[in-house]
């Protein structure tokens, strides 16, 4: 039986949506002749409307109760025929909402007693994002696809520049995967006096830190929270070289494919959910600041000064 209409369930965050893009590619060319929908939230609406991969994109709003979000879903997606599920969240709550398909007979691609199609490797949680979500959708005889077309985000024709990206903040909810900003301070220095631009990237959650570099660097610009994922796009691909913690703006950056260091803490791990791209330095920072700037910096003069 062709399956006409297929359910694509992915929040966020920001890095985690990147990383499924692959998966979501994959899906698409398996089936080519079906409507795809989506299931997400606001923030990546937008973002994914512009792939142009999706025939509906259906937003709810999380909130604390499950059950709650079940009645969203229900209120929008009553009226939908849907064949097919595939759930790239994973997590305890999307497993959940597969629960209002499994019990319409829906079939269900993902993890938990709601999933009719399940990827219970238990191993899948030391596996990284795409090696995981490989194996899921190979359940369902779904070939991934590992180089992916990303045309729609980045521009192709852009002049590079002597600026650098600074990411120097994260998500308000992990403030432990952080460096300190002494180290970006040393950076955001050494790359004025060889001449490159710096310009702060990041969010409202980062609007402190970013304050504190500027003050300290006036002759930088400071682009916190003025940019959205397409202009991270564009900038990424003008830029030197980008430098910043592991957070989801890294992720768009990366893919840009010019020269990018992130910065990891003990408490993520990139093979796990490290960042995709051609040109990404995955830099493990230990604590021993002066040790660690030193690395950096040398790494930094072999991208500028080659």
């Amino acid at each position: 039986m062709k399956e006409k209409n297929i359910l694509i369930i992915k929040f966020g965050g920001l890095g985690d949506v990147v990383l499924s893009l692959n998966a979501i590619y994959s899906i698409r060319e398996k089936f080519k002749k079906s409507k795809l929908l989506l299931l997400t939230e606001k923030p990546y609406r937008e973002f994914l409307e512009h792939s142009k991969l999706f025939d509906n994109i259906i937003v709810i709003k999380r909130s604390l109760f499950y059950l709650y979000d079940i009645f969203q879903i229900k209120k929008k997606m009553n009226f939908l025929s849907i064949d097919k599920v595939f759930d790239l969240q994973t997590s305890k709550r999307s497993s959940f909402y597969l629960k209002f398909f499994y019990k319409k007979g829906i079939c269900t691609n993902g993890i938990g007693v709601y999933a009719t199609i399940k990827h219970n490797n238990p191993e899948r949680d030391m596996m990284h994002t795409l090696d995981r979500q490989a194996e899921q959708l190979s359940l369902s005889k779904v070939s991934f696809k590992k180089s992916i077309n990303l045309d729609w985000l980045y521009p192709k024709k852009q002049n590079k520049k002597k600026i650098a990206l600074i990411i120097p903040g994260g998500s308000k909810k992990r403030p432990y995967k952080r460096i300190p900003i002494e180290i970006f301070s040393i950076i955001i220095k050494f790359l004025i006096t060889n001449k490159i631009k710096p310009i702060l990237i990041g969010s409202q959650d980062d609007f402190l830190v970013c304050k504190k570099l500027f003050q300290i660097f006036p002759s930088i610009e400071n682009l916190c929270n003025k940019t959205d994922f397409f202009k991270i796009a564009q900038l990424s691909k003008q830029a030197t070289i980008s430098i910043g913690n592991d957070t989801g703006p890294m992720h768009i950056i990366s893919r840009g494919n010019n020269p990018t260091f992130i910065f990891f803490t003990k408490y993520s791990d990139y093979k796990l959910c490290g960042q995709q791209g051609r040109r990404v330095s995955m830099i493990r920072y230990d604590k021993n600041n002066l040790e660690f700037v030193n690395h950096v910096i040398k790494k930094i003069k072999r991208v500028i000064f080659t």
